[in-house]
């Protein structure tokens, strides 16, 4: 195997390396917005009731 491929192959797994850690050390912070999401669900519903029933009358 030539030494140039070699290196290539190593920068790309250091590039999916760093991509990857990056997208795993976010998932707790996508989870915690979720969380947040759902645990608001009925006041985000009620808010939207009230704009619907406004923009219909």
């Amino acid at each position: 195997m030539d030494l140039s491929q070699l290196a290539d192959s190593l920068d790309d797994y250091s590039t999916f390396g760093g991509n990857i850690g990056t997208a795993l050390q976010e998932i707790p912070n996508l989870l915690k917005s979720i969380i947040e999401f759902f645990q608001d669900f009925g006041g985000n519903t009620d808010e939207t009731s009230g704009y619907f029933d406004a923009l219909s009358s």
